[in-house]
């Protein structure tokens, strides 16, 4: 199984910190989208956040990510 290179998720996390710490510091708080059914007669795959993904690489439903500064 290869699992993604997290150095470019944590280096963005940590630039998003930084730019939080320069503004006073603070919390935040990034949802990725929920699972949702489109219609009864097709089934879609997931389609994650893609701000979410950007922070994270994390590609499941119904995550958090929260940065703090």
């Amino acid at each position: 199984m290869n699992a993604p290179h997290t150095t470019p998720y944590v280096k963005r996390r940590a630039a998003l910190a930084h730019k939080m710490n320069a503004a006073g510091g603070g919390v935040a708080v990034v949802p990725t989208a929920p699972e949702r059914q489109r219609n009864r007669d097709s089934d879609f795959p997931y389609r994650h956040d893609s701000y979410f993904y950007y922070l994270t690489g994390f590609t499941e439903p119904e995550a958090v990510a929260v940065v703090v500064a």
